[in-house]
């Protein structure tokens, strides 16, 4: 049995998988996403690190999005696109139709408890122009993570990934650590990273100070224990009980809250709505005592464009209207 490495699954509402190995302590945890249940945009401005790699079609996994690609040469076959995951996940399924080589069993820390996991290896994963590395794969049951397979950021190391909602596309491109600056309707926030995600520092909630990730792997936004309690403090911002699923099948109580305006640099969030669970994600990032969130589709949904260079540590939102965001009310 592997005991290398240990794999977290989030929430079905909102959630990432995240993984940490338990040997070696030093290295960074690891992430794969999970399933929730419950105008063309203007060119960016161009370089030669901007030339991408890979163009593809972005397919409706649910709220979700979802690529194409190859498998060991196979395919393509439909993956959930996780920005939150630092691991890629495939089904059952996929991996016994492949005959994917077993790599042993994975501790499995999910929303409601934990369990081990069977793993296998990949020795490429195609996406357009990218071929990835060899690839070590949790491998969960294809109706809890809502498809095929989860592609995660361990697939997309060293790049830029630019997400288009409205021309319904996502481009890879070679990352640098050039910030250019803003385009028209464009807002740039920095990030700083930790265990291979970007956590954006400029958040905050009514002047309250929040951690947030672009989590692309979750329907929903969720917030953890210590942003709830501040904001009970402050408020009385009646909240909706919830069970949410996570991607081991296993069930856990969460509190759904609209949260009148977010704030993540210039970009003003009004009406966002977040479920309030002890995701292991939260404890896996350091993001246990301080309010943190992770930015699910239902945020994301409002722009045009998100791009996520990992980099320059810099994430960039293309809005109709420069600063506000307005969502749909619940």
């Amino acid at each position: 049995m592997n005991k290398g490495v240990a794999i977290t699954t989030l929430a079905a509402l909102a959630a990432g998988l995240c993984a940490s190995p338990t040997a070696a302590r030093d290295t960074p945890p690891v992430a794969a996403g999970a399933r929730a249940t419950g105008m063309a945009a203007p060119a960016a401005t161009s370089t030669a690190a901007d030339t991408p790699e890979a163009d593809l079609a972005l397919r409706p996994m649910d709220p979700r999005m979802g690529v194409d690609v190859l498998v060991d040469g196979a395919g393509p076959y439909r993956f959930l696109v996780d920005s939150g995951a630092s691991r890629t996940v495939v089904s059952r399924a996929l991996a016994s139709r492949l005959g994917l080589k077993d790599a042993g069993k994975v501790d499995l820390h999910s929303v409601a408890g934990e369990s081990e996991v069977d793993s296998v290896d990949i020795g490429k994963l195609e996406l357009g122009g990218v071929t990835t590395h060899p690839i070590q794969a949790p491998v969960l049951d294809a109706g809890n993570i809502g498809g095929p397979a989860i592609l995660g950021i361990d697939a997309l190391e060293g790049k830029k990934v630019v997400i288009d909602l409205a021309a319904h596309r996502m481009t890879i491109a070679k990352s640098t650590r050039y910030v250019a600056p803003a385009s028209d309707g464009e807002i740039v926030v920095t990030a700083r990273r930790r265990f291979g995600q970007l956590i954006l520092a400029d958040a905050d909630i009514n002047g309250m100070r929040v951690d947030a990730v672009i989590d692309s792997g979750s329907e929903a936004t969720i917030g953890n224990p210590a942003l709830e309690a501040r904001l009970t403090a402050r408020s009385r911002a009646k909240a909706i009980p919830i069970t949410v699923v996570d991607v081991a099948g296993r069930v856990a109580d969460a509190r759904l809250v609209d949260l009148p305006e977010l704030h993540v640099g210039d970009l003003h969030l009004h009406n966002v709505p977040v479920a309030f669970t002890d995701a292991h994600a939260f404890h896996q990032f350091g993001l246990i005592d301080k309010p943190a969130l992770l930015l699910g589709m239902d945020v994301l949904h409002a722009f045009r464009r998100v791009s996520i260079d990992f980099a320059s540590r810099s994430v960039r939102f293309l809005v109709e209207d420069r600063g506000a965001v307005r969502l749909a009310a619940r």
